[in-house]
């Protein structure tokens, strides 16, 4: 018999710390995620109901997400775009550390839903907002790749669409470009994001910066020869063009003496 209650005990303090150490994880998640500290089980039965919340709190929040991106897909046909965004906030809550569901929601909000809204069709008697609602969807879409980052910050893909978005809708290209040097010192980056940086220096109109950055990317193959992947002739080619925007004398020119 008091072998019996020594055991319950143990298992009662055992269950207790684990439940109180799976809460305080949470809670840490959840502040670096939204930064809030809101009770995990409250934000999730408000949000997706019942059983959903059920299944996610009982282990299964993988499917729950899986389910929600199904959701998410519909919405995105039927161009819900508030749906859109609820579903792919959901979809994170349940599975941080995935990363489709941070690249994949940005997408919808930043390109998708913003595209969308700039384009409608006005409709009449009603003050144009076409362009302040797309850049909020554009914003919303920046938002969750940066939160993304927060949770893991060892993925570079991640930082490449955070350099995308900066390129592609809001055209800062220097920023950009810094996302993409970011994301290149992360394990198993693309190497083509190195040529990334030079375009996006480029387009930023800083063209001395950009001359230095493609010379010493050259020069790199003489010390990582394995490295087959990078066009080199593109690299050439920028090299030459921005030597003759910049006006550099000849005899100072990077290819005066030595052509690849």
């Amino acid at each position: 018999m008091k072998y019996w209650l020594s055991a319950l005990a143990l298992i009662v303090i055992w269950g207790l710390g684990k439940v109180c150490w799976e809460n305080r994880l949470a809670a840490e998640r959840r502040v670096i995620m939204v930064g809030q500290d809101l009770p995990m089980n409250y934000q999730l039965r408000d949000s997706l109901g019942q059983g959903f919340t059920m299944a996610a709190l009982g282990g299964f929040r993988g499917l729950a997400a899986d389910s929600l991106w199904f959701t998410l897909t519909t919405a995105w046909e039927d161009q819900e775009w508030e749906r859109v965004q609820a579903m792919a906030e959901m979809c994170v809550l349940l599975q941080p550390r995935v990363t489709f569901y941070w690249d994949m929601g940005a997408w919808n909000l930043a390109w998708n839903a913003s595209v969308a809204v700039e384009n409608a069709p006005l409709e009449k008697g009603k003050i144009d907002r076409r362009k302040h609602d797309s850049m909020m969807w554009i914003e919303a879409g920046r938002d969750l790749l940066e939160r993304g980052i927060r949770v893991i910050p060892e993925r570079p893909i991640l930082y490449q669409r955070l350099g995308d978005l900066y390129w592609q809708r809001l055209g800062e290209y220097e920023q950009a470009a810094e996302y993409y040097k970011e994301a290149l010192k992360r394990p198993k980056a693309p190497l083509y994001l190195e040529r990334f940086v030079g375009f996006a220096l480029e387009k930023a109109g800083k063209n001395r910066e950009a001359y230095e950055y493609w010379k010493q990317l050259w020069q790199s193959s003489k010390e990582h020869p394995e490295q087959s992947q990078h066009r080199w002739d593109v690299i050439e080619d920028h090299i030459r063009k921005l030597e003759g925007d910049m006006k550099i004398p000849a005899e100072q020119r990077f290819f005066q003496k030595e052509v690849r």
